[in-house]
């Protein structure tokens, strides 16, 4: 049944084109780290993980208060 599918509708060749869509996101992250400085990424890793609107990160604010 699923081989039928798959040649009834081309599904090897979305495999392929899948495939290759995620190796090439791949690549451009991986040019993109490797092209930054390192001043640059150590900025980005003390950046909050998220912004509640007052300035504080999430591990500062009490969820309870």
């Amino acid at each position: 049944m699923l081989q039928q599918l798959v040649r009834d509708t081309g599904g090897s060749g979305w495999a392929i084109a899948s495939m290759l869509f995620f190796i090439g996101v791949w690549c451009v992250i991986v040019l993109r780290v490797w092209k930054a400085s390192p001043k640059e990424m150590t900025e980005h890793a003390r950046l909050p993980l998220s912004d509640n609107g007052n300035g504080q990160s999430p591990a500062e604010t009490d969820p309870r208060a």
